[in-house]
């Protein structure tokens, strides 16, 4: 009988390039698992300075607008995409996951109903830019700016958690471009005293030492955060996962400080926030340990009659893992 090498048994990091990436692995197994449900995974320069990676349709026949347009959205009218078959919708991950990791779950029910288009935010994965910008302004534009070399005029859109937070500024900033609005665990709103309350209850000193975890039971503390629990993860696999998943360090951190810094403000004057002119859902799990039930009955009442709440009473913060919730 082969006797299993003891590092395998260890919670140990592994040796270097003694296996191959388990986490890569995963994401191959992901993506091919992408492309069985019609996707294809595109590079788009929006601009100058940023690139943004996106799984598409891989029905498409029509090439991305060329970058750099002075405007390109007067062009949409003379460059249409082939007609889709289905009505687009645009998925936005959450902070700590990417396009691959994060939609897995709803593929099956989501690619029945809709033409997916689902990127990489900025500084995830295959999105990048060199703009010194953190802002949440500056990632919806970006998206916006997708949708433009997509010649996609106009889409629903899903975000989760921070991807949630860029749906709503988007939905805000171009409300014609956006038919319909789901925002899933997204709390716009959020008071120092919240943030400081989450950080003592899960033992970190930052929130950069929370959602940027550098060591294995910083991820370990953040996956039990997402989903109230975790199964049993060796260190090696979680350092595996770290070393993959969370590149571009310094420029999430920057979001990070950007997004706290406009939860706080919201919180501080919750008239402020704009209020989508479009129909609304919000999706929230009702054991939020990041942002309680109550922040979205607050968003719920701020939003008016055009806004639907509904509640995954066993949720966690990752709704996303638990069901393939239809967003229409």
């Amino acid at each position: 009988m082969a006797v299993l090498p003891s590092c395998l048994l260890s919670s140990a990091a592994l040796p270097p390039r003694l296996l191959p990436s388990i986490t890569e692995i995963q994401e191959s197994c992901f993506a091919l698992v992408y492309n069985a449900y019609g996707l294809r995974l595109d590079q788009f320069h929006v601009d100058n300075l940023t690139l943004v990676s996106c799984w598409v349709p891989a029905s498409r026949g029509d090439k991305p607008a060329a970058s750099g347009a002075a405007n390109p959205a007067a062009n949409l009218a003379a460059n249409p995409a082939a007609v889709p078959a289905k009505p687009p919708l645009l998925l936005l991950h959450g902070f700590g996951a990417s396009s691959l990791n994060h939609w897995i779950n709803q593929l099956p029910a989501f690619s029945r109903h809709f033409d997916l288009y689902i990127p990489d935010l900025l500084f995830f994965r295959g999105s990048f830019s060199r703009s010194s910008r953190r802002d949440e302004r500056f990632q919806a534009e970006a998206m916006m700016a997708l949708m433009d070399q997509l010649r996609v005029e106009r889409c629903a859109v899903v975000g989760v958690s921070y991807g949630g937070i860029i749906a709503h500024k988007m939905a805000t900033l171009c409300p014609a471009r956006v038919t319909k609005l789901v925002l899933g665990g997204a709390g716009l709103m959020l008071t120092k005293g919240e943030v400081q309350g989450v950080l003592r209850q899960w033992h970190a000193d930052t929130p950069t030492d929370l959602f940027l975890p550098a060591e294995p039971r910083g991820l370990l503390r953040l996956i039990r955060l997402g989903n109230n629990e975790a199964p049993y993860l060796p260190d090696w696999l979680l350092q595996d996962a770290l070393e993959v998943l969370f590149e571009n360090r310094a420029e999430k951190a920057g979001l990070l400080e950007e997004s706290l810094k406009a939860a706080e403000a919201n919180a501080e004057d919750p008239g402020s926030i704009a209020v989508p002119h479009m129909g609304t859902l919000l999706v929230w799990g009702g054991s939020d340990q990041l942002f309680p039930l109550a922040i979205a009955h607050r968003m719920q009442q701020h939003f008016g009659s055009s806004c639907r709440l509904e509640v995954i009473e066993k949720g966690a913060h990752a709704i996303q893992r638990l069901c393939a919730w239809l967003c229409m």
